[in-house]
């Protein structure tokens, strides 16, 4: 008897953890009718910050979690990891077709994804419903409806695509009603539609107002012309439930919205890329707590990204200080307490007058070269996150100070083999080029602190540094020259 009972015991959990597998999991087959030289890809769009070379922590992390080729076969199965509703991209290519859909995934949906002959897809199986609506009214992004409204780059004045935009708005709202008629519709999905068709339309009225400012010239816009366009914004947008963090364009108004105010008070520096200054940190952090407060997950996403922001866009360490201490309060069980942490003192380890740490990277003829052997006369390091990377913007400060200081080309591009980076370094007595694996590109992050936005270190002949958190400038990098003028005495 006992047996029996430990038999069934384990038949019972065995039940229990399959019931727990299969409502964590969806199940997806893409299918076609017969082989043809065309690849479709499911790429998952997990919104959650994650460490990204350049970015400290991005929003949204792009998984392509299956991929068939049907010149090969024409079915493949596959199981997603799912414990919340996703957003996904369906991806077509083949016989010069190009396409995207969005898909809308969560645990326990099993999905059919039929492909047809004419590049076009329909579905089957549970909740297929959501994935035909999206399919029918939203393409990946805003930006897909420009050609199908009629936009031309080259024509000032495109208030048509205007009208079509807010056209498109009324539309996907009244479909989206008599879908709701027909079919239970769950919080996350209609936040999705809800937001995008409701912030779609205002960043297309941006797009076009900014153009006609500009008249199609590379011009700065002045201040009243920014204020319109913000105000749009300010006008526009409304805060949607949590779960409208699912749609980007959503996740990229929030952030601009929130931001308004604070750099009204505090205008953005009008020489860099990455202008937010400390005391607009500050001040957004502190306005996007108050202001989502009812909102958990939203407050969450906007104090963790100017956190971030402040930890990596800005030289200084004190700001980011200030706001980590206030958000492990606020957040104690965050998972990017840690990794911020560790990039604060990194920074700390990275100021005037520090010794740089040494690392080994490998010279064009392959050989090993040390950063602590460059000692001896002023270097500037120079991180290169493509092959060829700021290199033409610099040959004036290159010839001007190419006796007095030694040009160092870092190579930190993921992925490029030694050998292909070799074909196109062009080699010249005036600089050094370096080339850093992706292990070492990982120690350069530890490190260096290595940033597509601060690409430039300064040391001086004893090998301490006299600036590592030199931004890129436009047209002239102003910071970088003068302290080339200090080292070059």
């Amino acid at each position: 008897m006992k047996h029996i009972n430990f038999l069934i015991l384990t038949l019972f959990s065995c039940v229990l953890s399959w019931a727990a597998y299969a409502q964590n999991t969806a199940n997806i087959t893409i299918t076609a009718s017969k082989q043809a030289p065309v690849t479709v890809t499911l790429v998952l769009e997990d919104v959650h910050f994650h460490p990204n070379l350049g970015t400290g922590l991005a929003d949204a992390k792009l998984d392509a979690v299956a991929s068939v080729n049907f010149a090969d076969k024409t079915t493949e199965k596959t199981v997603i990891q799912l414990t919340e509703p996703k957003m996904m991209r369906l991806q077509y290519s083949g016989n010069g077709v190009n396409k995207t859909w969005m898909l809308f995934l969560q645990p326990g949906d099993d999905l059919t994804i039929n492909v047809a002959e004419n590049a076009d897809v329909t579905f089957a199986g549970k909740n297929a419903g959501y994935q035909t609506f999206l399919k029918n009214y939203f393409l990946e992004n805003q930006y897909q409806y420009l050609p199908v409204f009629g936009y031309k780059p080259s024509q000032i004045d495109n208030k048509s695509v205007v009208q079509q935009s807010d056209s498109l708005k009324k539309v996907r709202l009244d479909a989206f009603e008599k879908f709701k008629m027909a079919n239970p519709v769950v919080p996350a999905f209609e936040a999705y539609v809800l937001a995008t068709t409701a912030t779609e339309p205002s960043l297309t009225r941006q797009l076009i107002q900014e153009k006609i400012m500009r008249r199609n010239r590379v011009a700065k816009l002045d201040a009243a012309q920014r204020k319109e366009l913000e105000d749009f914004t300010l006008t526009d947008f409304k805060i949607q439930p949590d779960d409208a963090l699912l749609s980007q364009a959503y996740r990229d108004e929030l952030r601009n919205w929130a931001l308004i105010p604070s750099t009204r008070k505090y205008p953005l520096e009008s020489e860099t890329r990455y202008e937010i200054s400390p005391n607009a940190l500050k001040d957004v952090y502190a306005f996007s707590k108050e202001k989502l407060a009812n909102y958990p997950k939203q407050k969450e996403y906007l104090a963790t990204y100017w956190l971030n922001y402040a930890a990596t866009a800005i030289p200084g360490i004190e700001t980011a200080k200030e706001l980590l201490a206030d958000y492990k309060t606020t957040f104690p069980q965050s998972p990017y307490i840690e990794y911020i942490t560790k990039l604060i003192q990194t920074k700390e380890s990275l100021q005037p007058g520090s010794s740089i740490p040494d690392i080994t990277l490998l010279n064009t003829d392959s050989t090993a070269v040390t950063v602590s052997s460059l000692q001896g006369k002023p270097v500037l390091m120079v991180f290169s996150f493509s092959i060829g990377q700021h290199e033409p913007g610099l040959k004036v400060l290159e010839d001007k100070y190419a006796d007095k200081v030694t040009f160092a080309y870092i190579s930190v591009a993921a992925g490029i083999p030694l050998s292909t980076w070799k074909q196109y370094v062009k080699s010249r007595p005036t600089a050094k080029h370096l080339w850093a694996s992706d292990e070492n590109i990982e120690v350069l992050k530890e490190k260096y602190g290595i940033d597509i936005r601060y690409p430039f270190l300064v040391l001086d002949g004893a090998g301490k540094i006299v600036n590592r958190w030199i931004p890129q400038e436009f047209p002239n990098n102003k910071t970088l020259e003068a302290e080339l003028q200090k080292v070059a005495k």
